[in-house]
């Protein structure tokens, strides 16, 4: 288990408030600015998922931490540009693309993103990191319930929402904090 480092609560902390106010408050913005599109959103909290989220073992020093889009690429440069200059526990995030889920086998990835597509890629792609650490998120419909471990979904109001199926997590090694569950709707397999 990674070992706690001091002050590592209060940076959780101030990332967890820091999060709910990215979801709890799309009035938020300044009237003069307008509501950040979806894929920002997004991007937000791929990066707000990663501090929220323990791994069963530290990278090494210097290592990047890499959150890596598989498939079709919905995001274009806005996730490249909302991550530019972050790190994650010390640890620079660069983000990788890859087309198909052959590159996958082997790469040293801790946050994947699944776009939409058609079922069996997004079950190859989830194949591909069965019972390794790397958090899998999606936005193919139930991709909580099936394989996955976070769902985007839309909300009545069209705001992004989330589900999480901790057991996947778990069964991966990955410990997700109790801020995080809070603020997801927490789902199991599909039956």
């Amino acid at each position: 288990m990674v070992s706690r480092a001091p002050g590592r609560s209060r940076r959780r902390l101030a990332a967890a408030v820091a999060f709910s106010v990215l979801i709890a408050a799309p009035g938020f913005v300044a009237a003069a600015t307008p509501p950040p599109e979806e894929y920002e959103v997004k991007a937000a909290f791929l990066y707000h998922f990663a501090h929220l989220v323990d791994w069963p073992a530290p990278t090494s020093p210097g290592e990047p931490f890499v959150i890596a889009v598989v498939g079709d690429d919905p995001f274009g440069g806005t996730l490249d540009e909302a991550l530019a200059g972050k790190s994650v526990r010390g640890h620079p995030v660069r983000v990788q693309r890859f087309t198909g889920t052959a590159p996958l086998d082997g790469a040293h990835v801790q946050v994947l993103f699944v776009g939409r597509g058609e079922d069996d890629r997004v079950r190859r792609a989830l194949l591909a990191v069965a019972g390794q650490p790397v958090l899998t998120v999606g936005e193919s419909q139930r991709f909580a319930e099936r394989r996955g471990m976070i769902g985007f979904r839309m909300t009545g109001e069209g705001r992004i929402a989330f589900d999480i199926n901790r057991q996947r997590a778990e069964q991966s090694g990955l410990r997700m904090s109790s801020q995080l569950l809070k603020l997801a709707r927490i789902v199991g397999p599909a039956r």
